[in-house]
């Protein structure tokens, strides 16, 4: 899985300049791709220099961050989907357009459930 999709970032142009991937600290990085970041294993912090070890924990602590958010994400896409009983289908291009509107279904339903709780004015209480 992971061999396809290093030599799909690879190429010029299928990402946006300045634009990478946040992957697990198991995903394999070595040889230079700069379009796959992953957050330092246990250990690494040790072995870099003093002078940049607070930036490279600030930057592995936010792509950990990015991460959670992420996976925490689409993990609940898929318990919404499961509550249908239906399995996915077996074309692989079926299933992508499927999930692909699964997703795209999920986060309108988000956005739409954060301007519903953003319109609200809660009171603010003051103690005197």
């Amino acid at each position: 899985m992971s061999r396809p999709l290093i030599e799909l970032l690879r190429k010029p142009g299928v990402l946006a300049p300045g634009v990478c991937v946040a992957a697990d600290t198991a995903f394999p990085v070595k040889g230079g791709n700069r379009s796959i970041v992953t957050p330092l294993k246990s250990g690494d912090i040790d072995k870099t220099s003093p002078v940049l070890r607070a930036a490279v924990e600030r930057v592995s602590n936010a792509i950990t961050s990015l991460r959670q958010a992420a996976e925490w994400g689409m993990g609940s896409a898929p318990i919404v989907y499961r509550t249908l009983g239906l399995p996915l289908p077996y074309s692989p291009t079926v299933r992508a357009r499927r999930l692909s509107t699964i997703y795209r279904l999920y986060n309108y339903r988000s956005f739409m459930l954060l301007l519903t709780f953003a319109s609200f004015s809660l009171p603010i209480f003051t103690i005197q």
